[in-house]
């Protein structure tokens, strides 16, 4: 049995999969939000998956550790991926990165002297996943207007540019991902700008579909991504780098990635997205055959918090319903089969 804990209005990343195909995962499955992780007074016994954490207010991360805790007290056989009090904010895991030699550039605070700093430059969120808020800044001067136009310094970051042209003269990223002792490569996307997001509707990607089956069928660069999950303590997640001089560099480490179904992209990119599903149930079915525990069973754990409820919506009530039935490792399929039907 499988337990995702994660914020309620990010669980899409990991429902948009798990609800949408069949797998041998329905009915292995619990989804819950971090309220019901504090506010439950049974849990789930299964192996424990925690996602979103840079995501949680202080009281909510207190909270989680000490009731985490105290389910190990009752349970202390769980595994547990991705510890609260083991996972550090990006700022502390690009310096982790840095320190460890896999990194060659930085990301430091946003009140760094320029004169500490490898131009050019840009700046970004600390906490968000939604990639440069500037465009390359080539010496203090435009530093300083970049950070003067932000409507607050506060949350943001100065990252260091790195070359990611390839042989080709194009911008590459790479990614790889972690479920457990797991890891496979996760996408392979190229740009003609700096910035590569790797969408499919970025009228500066260069589709190399052929490329990135090569890429995500093999095992270049594995053992670096190991070692770079491991130096920043994340269990399941996924890195996004590029490889600069032979090197991997690592841009970010989520730990709540989003997939795309492969239904939902171009015919000539399907394969490539068919390939990375397919692999990420792999992981999971293998975390979960490793969890040894062979049905749904409920265990009472102390410390349950009383919190504001949120307002049911559609969703929110099919998953009250199938807890308070006691059928909740049953919402996959359940859920599922009412967007087949476009209930939800």
């Amino acid at each position: 049995m499988l337990a995702f804990v994660l914020s309620e209005d990010h669980q899409y990343a990991v429902r948009d999969v798990l609800e949408t195909r069949p797998h041998g995962l329905h009915k292995r499955i619990f989804i819950l939000s971090y309220t019901e992780f504090l506010s439950l007074p049974e849990l789930p016994v299964a192996t424990y998956l925690f996602l979103d954490i840079e995501r949680l207010t202080p009281p909510k991360y207190a909270g989680s550790i000490a009731r985490l805790d105290a389910l190990l007290e009752k349970r202390p056989d769980l595994r547990v991926l991705n510890r609260p009090d083991q996972i550090v904010d990006r700022m502390e895991t690009m310096s982790r990165l840095h320190a460890a030699g896999i990194n060659e550039f930085r990301l430091v605070p946003i009140d760094t002297p320029a004169s500490e700093l490898r131009f050019p430059v840009f700046l970004r969120g600390v906490q968000d996943h939604e990639g440069p808020k500037s465009q390359l800044l080539h010496n203090a001067d435009e530093l300083a207007a970049a950070i003067a136009a932000l409507p607050s310094p506060r949350g943001y970051g100065i990252t260091e540019y790195i070359d990611a042209r390839n042989a080709d003269g194009l911008h590459e990223k790479r990614s790889y991902m972690r479920i457990g002792d797991r890891l496979f490569p996760a996408a392979r996307d190229v740009s003609l700008h700096w910035v590569c997001k790797g969408e499919y509707t970025d009228p500066a990607g260069v589709p190399q579909p052929e490329e990135e089956i090569a890429f995500l069928r093999g095992e270049q660069d594995m053992e670096v991504m190991r070692r770079a999950f491991d130096v920043a303590g994340i269990e399941y997640g996924r890195a996004d780098y590029a490889v600069v001089n032979g090197h991997p560099q690592i841009f970010e480490i989520n730990t709540n990635p989003w997939l795309e179904p492969p239904e939902n992209v171009p015919a000539k990119a399907r394969r490539g997205a068919q390939l990375i599903i397919d692999n990420y149930l792999d992981g999971l079915t293998a975390l979960d055959t490793k969890s040894g525990i062979p049905r749904p069973e409920w265990v009472a754990v102390p410390g349950a918090l009383t919190l504001p409820a949120r307002i049911l919506q559609r969703r929110s009530l099919v998953h009250k319903v199938l807890r308070v039935f006691g059928r909740l490792h049953w919402e996959t399929r359940v859920m599922g089969r009412l967007r087949r039907m476009r209930i939800l």
